[in-house]
């Protein structure tokens, strides 16, 4: 069975990664999985380590940077089990029935590989640990993990509070279209109002069918044909309005391609204040 899994690294946005992960636990009614990577550093060799010193004095030193190692290992292996378990103890008191613990070694993306099977959604923060205190930044490895994994990705930003709206970037391209059909399926945001925007010159065709097939099915629909420079536009739109939540593709296939796949998504994961629903 798939399930939402939720990436803890011990950051201040840990939090609220795991307050998004429990939501949209709760509004898809899936199992949730919390998932904390030890990562593990690549080792000096003796050479680099040794320099000129002699034979006896850099087996010593040897010896002693596999006890640290040791206790280093056996240090992180503590926290993340700890993590795992206040994580666990939240889901339980939000009434969520059995949340998992996976306490693994590697790295991010190759253990995400390895669970690709069993991802649903996955949900992690836009900065960890290195990036936890600067704005406007994202963590070094999200990008990486954007562009990898082929489910779709919740990204948690600051303190996490349920939407009641969406702002649905739409773009007419095949994407646009998969969008509008997320969010006309999805329970993770059934009954909240959408915000269609796209940044255009004029309200193309296409942009009047999506709208109206999302109010078509019922959803209640806000319509902006917004003008300027894409990532900054959508998020002063965001934040003008107080939007909890922006939903867009992943990838583009249109005049928008570069927002979707090149630096404009990073400026908007970087400068957003609200969660990222990111649609494949």
């Amino acid at each position: 069975m798939t399930k939402i899994i939720a990436c803890l690294d011990g950051s201040s946005l840990s939090s609220a990664v795991e307050d998004t992960a429990c939501w949209a636990a709760q509004s898809l009614n899936a199992p949730l999985a919390f998932l904390h990577v030890i990562d593990q550093p690549e080792q000096a060799t003796s050479s680099e380590l040794s320099g000129q010193i002699g034979l006896g004095s850099r087996e010593q030193l040897l010896n002693q940077l596999v006890i640290l190692d040791e206790q280093r290992n056996k240090l992180a292996v503590k926290h993340g089990k700890l993590l795992l378990e206040d994580a666990q103890k939240k889901a339980l008191q939000l009434g969520l029935i059995d949340p998992q613990r996976l306490l693994l070694h590697g790295s991010l993306l190759s253990t995400l590989d390895e669970l690709s099977d069993e991802l649903r959604l996955l949900v992690i923060g836009k900065s960890g640990n290195e990036h936890q205190n600067m704005q406007h930044t994202i963590g070094s490895q999200l990008e990486s993990v954007v562009r990898s994994v082929q489910a779709h990705i919740l990204v948690a930003t600051n303190c996490f509070t349920v939407p009641a709206e969406y702002l649905l970037a739409y773009d007419g391209s095949a994407i646009g279209q998969k969008l509008i059909e997320k969010a006309i399926k999805t329970p993770l945001l059934k009954g909240m109002t959408c915000h269609l925007v796209t940044v255009d010159k004029q309200r193309s065709d296409g942009f009047v069918q999506a709208s109206q097939r999302l109010q078509a099915a019922g959803i209640e629909v806000i319509e902006q044909v917004l003008q300027g420079e894409v990532h900054s536009t959508l998020l002063n739109y965001q934040q003008e309005k107080q939007i909890e939540l922006i939903v867009m593709g992943a990838y583009g296939h249109s005049q928008w391609r570069q927002f979707f796949v090149g630096s404009n998504t990073t400026k908007i994961m970087a400068d957003s204040e609200a969660a990222l629903l990111l649609i494949r």
